[in-house]
C-alpha cells in the first residue's frame, strides 16, 4: 500500500540540519542588510 522507501532517522536529522543551515544564512542575511539600512539611515541623518 505504501510504495515510499522508509526514511530512517539519519536521513532525517540529515535533512533537518540541512534546513537549519538554510535558515541560519537567512537570518544572517536578514540581520546584515537591517544594520546596513540602519547605519545608510543614520548616516544620511547626520549629513542630511
Amino acid at each position: 500500500m505504501n510504495d515510499l522507501p522508509e526514511t530512517t532517522e539519519a536521513q532525517v536529522r540529515a535533512r533537518q540540519l540541512g534546513r537549519a543551515k538554510v535558515m541560519a544564512w537567512l537570518l544572517g542575511g536578514f540581520v546584515i542588510l537591517v544594520f546596513a539600512i540602519s547605519i545608510v539611515k543614520i548616516k544620511m541623518g547626520l549629513h542630511g
